[in-house]
């Protein structure tokens, strides 16, 4: 294509990009003034008045930079471009819209209720209009003279590199149908056809496969439809017509996606209807017009590549709130998890009885001093994770973990009329794979364990780093059951006492005064009844 032509198509694309904006601002400014007309608003519509002014004098510039002699032989873009000084031209009318705009995104509440919401989300519209616009203006330079031909070979070479090949089609045809190629299937009954319609792709860069038999293809389409960018489809063929063929292919998962042209020496309108109720992306008629076909399968290809891009960036989408929906459940319970996506930023809650465990590995500070960090943080991830997974078996909530310490609770955030008994049935089992744990890491490890049953309160805790936690006087007691407890003991409070009695043995233990608490009964648990 002659460099002139490629002149006036980068042009225009140039021009779009600039108007774009300029349309934005146009458009939103223009609404801002009607929803303005009601009330008295003299000072804010005047504002908005200067904005649309100022708007009016950039689209202005523009259009004189980009005025007909602009890509003619005697003037280049470079020199187009430098000469005019664009930038600089729009600075100051784009630097009114932006202050003004920033002003009047202030005094938004001092409309009323009614249309505060529509001029204020005006105006955002407008203001990002604007940096857009300054944005573009300055990468306007970039375009060299010396860019121009690589650009548009670049655009040539590779479909999906084509930001404006859209655009390009409706300047220039013969541009967008050398950019474009994809993997076809024919399938017409007549070999002259397919020898035809081979003859015309010859001197693309499509990859052709052909068939002459619908049930071959329609088997081939089945095994190999992640390969195959577009069907081309004759209606009238033996055994199964094309319109058979072509419900059999929207009705495969694989193959339902794949867009398809039918061709067919058959004009009437129920034929084009059918297809197109059926799933059809296009219809020709015979014989075949070679440059409408090539727009048709342009078309076809593009519309293709941006369905199959949405789709993968859906998936990404929904791959990642996935992880972020694990990530959260890994931080808080199902149920809080599930409310702070709904949108409370507050979540509390008052749980009138609850059971807290504290454990504490004893003697790990002798145990860290011996060995490395990287040995310590294996040994605790070792043990930590086998009572994480202990507390997803008894359906309990793991509080957090504190150095050496593990503290959990059962009966939130939803209420469990057996808390205190599965708490308990937990630090069993948490004292029965301490041995194993101690054999495996060649360590010895031993716990001590601390229960108290009472209301508290529970709910997420900061902003960024937030976690789930709980606080009240039963977690306090809890913790100093711990702290008072002996090893290998499970050390439960009176409360936790008389919840767990009818199915547990226990040893009473001596009135122990304890510090900010006073002389409390606590008691050791034997073992099941």
């Amino acid at each position: 294509m002659p460099e002139v032509q490629y002149q006036k198509i980068l042009l225009s694309n140039l021009k779009h990009d600039l108007t774009t904006p300029i349309n934005a601002i146009l458009g939103y400014s223009e609404l801002i003034l009607d929803y303005l007309k009601e009330g008295s608003y003299s000072e804010f519509t005047s504002d908005i008045q200067s904005i649309f002014q100022s708007g009016e004098e950039i689209l202005s510039e523009i259009n004189v930079i980009f005025s007909n002699k602009a890509g003619s032989s005697e003037e280049t873009i470079g020199a187009l471009i430098e000469n005019n000084k664009l930038q600089f031209v729009i600075r100051t009318p784009l630097a009114t819209i932006l202050g003004i705009t920033e002003l009047a995104l202030e005094q938004c509440h001092s409309l009323a209720p009614d249309i505060k919401n529509d001029v204020e989300s005006s105006l955002q519209k407008i203001f990002q209009a604007g940096i857009s616009l300054s944005n573009k203006s300055k990468n306007v330079n970039a375009f060299s003279d010396s860019a121009v031909e690589s650009l548009f070979t670049d655009y040539r070479s590779d479909l999906y590199s084509k930001e404006i090949s859209n655009r390009l089609y409706a300047y220039h045809p013969q541009v967008a149908i050398q950019v474009l190629s994809g993997n076809l299937v024919i399938i017409d009954d007549e070999v002259s056809n397919l020898e035809l319609l081979e003859k015309i792709f010859e001197q693309s860069n499509h990859s052709i496969q052909s068939f002459n038999s619908p049930n071959v293809g329609l088997s081939f389409l089945e095994k190999e439809y992640a390969n195959v960018d577009l069907i081309l489809l004759d209606i009238l063929m033996p055994d199964m017509n094309g319109l058979e063929l072509l419900e059999k292919l929207k009705s495969h998962p694989g193959c339902q996606n794949i867009p398809v042209i039918i061709l067919s020496a058959v004009d009437e309108i129920d034929s084009v209807t059918k297809a197109i109720e059926l799933g059809a992306d296009d219809f020709l008629y015979k014989p075949i017009n070679r440059t409408l076909l090539n727009a048709r399968i342009n078309n076809a290809l593009e519309n293709k590549f941006f369905r199959d891009k949405e789709k993968r960036y859906q998936q990404k989408i929904k791959d990642e709130q996935e992880k972020s929906e694990s990530l959260l459940l890994n931080i808080l319970p199902k149920s809080t998890a599930e409310r702070l996506k709904k949108g409370e930023t507050l979540i509390s809650d008052d749980i009138s009885c609850a059971t807290v465990l504290f454990a504490d590995i004893i003697g790990f500070t002798g145990i860290s001093s011996k060995i490395g960090a990287e040995k310590i943080v294996h040994l605790l991830n070792t043990v930590f994770s086998k009572f994480d997974e202990l507390c997803t078996i008894h359906s309990l909530e793991k509080i957090k973990t504190i150095g050496d310490s593990y503290m959990l609770a059962g009966g939130i955030p939803e209420a469990s009329d057996n808390h205190a008994i599965s708490v308990v049935e937990m630090a069993l089992d948490m004292l029965a794979i301490m041995p194993i744990l101690s054999e495996k890491s060649g360590h010895q490890l031993n716990l001590r364990i601390g229960i108290h049953s009472g209301s508290l309160f529970a709910g997420i805790i900061g902003k960024n780093k937030f976690i789930y936690d709980v606080w009240g006087d039963t977690v306090n007691v809890a913790s100093r059951m711990e702290a008072f407890g002996e090893k290998d003991k499970i050390t439960v409070s009176s409360q936790s006492y008389k919840l767990l009695s009818d199915n547990y043995q226990f040893k009473k233990r001596e009135i122990i005064d304890i510090p900010g608490k006073g002389k409390m009964q606590t008691y050791f648990l034997i073992g099941r009844k």
